[in-house]
Parts: C-alpha cells; sequence; structure tokens
C-alpha cells in the first residue's frame, strides 16, 4: 500500500472536500448528469409497474413495512421510479421526493428467485436522488445481462445514510428506512434471493461511505459492500467539518448527524466511522475503488483516495477479505470525482460479485479500462 499523504496536503484537499461534496458535483462530475426528471411530480402508472414485475400496483399504495407508494412512472420497460412515503424520513429532507428506482432483468420471471444489487448515491442538488444512479451512472446498461434485481434508492442531499441523532428540525432515519423498511419491501414485491450472499450494496461518494455503514451495521443482510470513492475515515477535521456543514443545511445546526445538535464526541464519531468499524466486515466481501485524481483545483477525489487507503489498511489489519483497485485517467474517466469513473469500477465489482456467488450473465460483460479490473492491494489471508 501506498503512504498516506502528509497531514498539510491532506488538509488542502479537505478544504475543497466540504465544498464540492454539498455543492452536486459530486453527483457526477459535471452539471450534464443532473437527473432531468427528477423536479416533475409522478402520476401513478400502473402498466409500468406491471411491466417491471409488480403483481398487483394498486396494492403498493397499501402501507407495507412502513412504506407506500405515492407515485410511479416508467423509465423504460424494465425500470420504474416510485415516489414513497415513510414516517422515517420527512418530506421536507433536503434532496427533494422520497423515491426508489427498480429495474428488473429482461424476461423477468416471479417464478424464479433473483440476486438483488442495492444503490446508493451521492450528495448532490438533485430533487430525486434515486435518479442520479440511474441516469448518471447507467444503472440499467450497468446491470444488462445479469439476472439480478436493481434497486437504487434516495438517500437525501446529505443524509449520510444515518439515522440522525437530533431530529428536532427533521425526522432523518435514513438507515431504518433503507434496511428495515425498503429491504424487506422489496423481498416481499418482487421475487429475490432473500439471502445476505446474494444482496450486493454498491455506493459512490457518500453512497460509498452509506455502502460501508451499512454492511457494517447489518452484515446479515449483505453479503459484499462497494465503495466507489467513498469517504471511509472521519478521524480528520476536514471529514468531520464535511458532515457538520451538511448537517447545518439540513437543520441550521452542525452537531445534528451524529450529535446532539450541538456537540459531536470523539466517541460518537469513532462510533460511526467506517475505518474504526471495519472489524465488523468480518464475514462481507469488500471492494474498494478510488481514483487518484483529474490534477485540477478543487478535486476532491486524492482526498478520498486517502481516506480508501485508510479503510484498506484497517481491512488487512482485521483480516477481511478485500480487493482495493486504485485508477487513473483510463477512457472516458479522467481519475476524478464523477460518474465515467464510477460506471466501469461498479461493472467490475458487479462482475466479481456475480462470479463469486455463481450468478450466471446472459451476456458479456461489458468491456472496461484494464485499470478498473488490476487489484492494487488485497488482503493476504
Amino acid at each position: 500500500m501506498r503512504r498516506l499523504r502528509t497531514r498539510s496536503a491532506r488538509a488542502l484537499a479537505g478544504c475543497a472536500l466540504t465544498a464540492v461534496l454539498l455543492s452536486g458535483c459530486a453527483a457526477g462530475g459535471s452539471g450534464d448528469h443532473a437527473p432531468s426528471s427528477s423536479g416533475e411530480s409522478l402520476g401513478f402508472d400502473d402498466a409500468a409497474l406491471s411491466r417491471v414485475g409488480f403483481a398487483d400496483p394498486q396494492q403498493l399504495t397499501q402501507p407495507s413495512h412502513g412504506i407506500t407508494v405515492t407515485g410511479a412512472q416508467g423509465l423504460s420497460e424494465r425500470a420504474a421510479e416510485l415516489a414513497v412515503s415513510t414516517d422515517q424520513v420527512s418530506a421536507e429532507a433536503p434532496g427533494g421526493r422520497n423515491s426508489v428506482v427498480v429495474i428488473t432483468p429482461q424476461d423477468y420471471d416471479p417464478a424464479k428467485k433473483y440476486p438483488v444489487v442495492y444503490l446508493l448515491p451521492g450528495s448532490g442538488a438533485t430533487e430525486s436522488p434515486a435518479l442520479q444512479w440511474y441516469e448518471a451512472g447507467q444503472a440499467e446498461q450497468l446491470t444488462q445481462g445479469l439476472p439480478v434485481i436493481t434497486v437504487i434508492v434516495s438517500g437525501g442531499k446529505v443524509g449520510w445514510y444515518s439515522d440522525w441523532a437530533s431530529q428536532e428540525e427533521l425526522t432523518q432515519n435514513w438507515e431504518t428506512f433503507h434496511l428495515d423498511q425498503v429491504v424487506p419491501w422489496v423481498d416481499q414485491h418482487l421475487s429475490t434471493r432473500a439471502d445476505r450472499e446474494h444482496r450486493v450494496i454498491i455506493g459512490n461518494s457518500m453512497g460509498g461511505y452509506g455502502a460501508m455503514r451499512y454492511a457494517e451495521q447489518r452484515p446479515d443482510l449483505f453479503g459484499e459492500a462497494v465503495s466507489l470513492s467513498g469517504l471511509l475515515d472521519l478521524s480528520s477535521d476536514e471529514a468531520k467539518q464535511t458532515i457538520a456543514t451538511g448537517s447545518q443545511e439540513a437543520t441550521g445546526r452542525t452537531d445534528s448527524v451524529f450529535g446532539n445538535g450541538s456537540i459531536t464526541t470523539e466517541e460518537q464519531w469513532r462510533a460511526n466511522d467506517p475505518a474504526v468499524r471495519s472489524g465488523e466486515l468480518k464475514n462481507v466481501h469488500v471492494q474498494l475503488f478510488a481514483g487518484r485524481g483529474n490534477g485540477q483545483e478543487g478535486d476532491i477525489e486524492p482526498a478520498l483516495k486517502d481516506t480508501t487507503v485508510t479503510m484498506a489498511r484497517e481491512l488487512e489489519s482485521q483480516g477481511v477479505d478485500y480487493q482495493y483497485t486504485e485508477y487513473g485517467q483510463a477512457g472516458q474517466c479522467n481519475g476524478g470525482h464523477e460518474f465515467p469513473c464510477w460506471t466501469p469500477a461498479a461493472t467490475v465489482a458487479l462482475g466479481r460479485w456475480a462470479d463469486r456467488v455463481g450468478v450466471k450473465r446472459t451476456s458479456p460483460q461489458p468491456s472496461v479500462p484494464s485499470a478498473f479490473e488490476d487489484v492494487t492491494s488485497r488482503s493476504s489471508s
């Protein structure tokens, strides 16, 4: 493994870290990737839900596992976005409507059981974060040829995939919403292989943090977790400031995510730090990806690479099964913090997982530059 950069270099990158993660750039690297339909209100397209595989679309309007579907739109023949209501997340939480995007395989057969891929978006200014992976990340093309159900959740603009400690202003129980509501809801309404080995969770940027956090919290749910440029080490002042700034944007107070609204203790930071809790992933296969940066002012990827390197070291020390892939400029990827880098990385990650658990493709895996297939370090066990 490479050594971490010096503290001064890391602090410099950290100044950009807070600004860029909360500006919307983390969603894809440029405004060109902003979801086009996020501002529209949804009707209720029964036909679209039926095409995707929901046996009784109207049944979805009744509460189930705390979720009520309030609207739906078709995105393609095998994809739909469902607007959902939950008492675990306020409708006013930054990030617009709470929704779930569901993609089912070509020729979906309810008599068969399918593995499930969960995709967690990064932070951003979009009005429907679940569309981030569908549009900018090309999730439908990403999973083409894999007999899997793909579920993209909304994570808010600055939700940080956590049940917020202070909820006086807004209810933000993202972890409960996703793990205790969405996962069993999906298993109830679609034909899934409802075991941990056949669930993989993947996230970019803030979602990379979420993927590691959720797998640490609930290793009984996920056999594989993948971080693409995640913030995986909260020990630095810059990382803490990133969380604090998101908290302030949502509630007007800097310590609502992990603290009591006015202070977050060191113990609380450590309790929510993926690197500190890496030992809880001993029964999970972990994949980490990060870029070396694009060399442009304000690029936060090198700072996030540092946190990924730290996470890899901690996984190594804990004897956790992991692979770390570090890439530079390759293909359409410039090495920075954007979907042209995350999509090929996710393609490789899904291929590795599918091979490991025996998911057979119906068509060849899309080709990607070799930089995303090369392993920089892995567990020695």
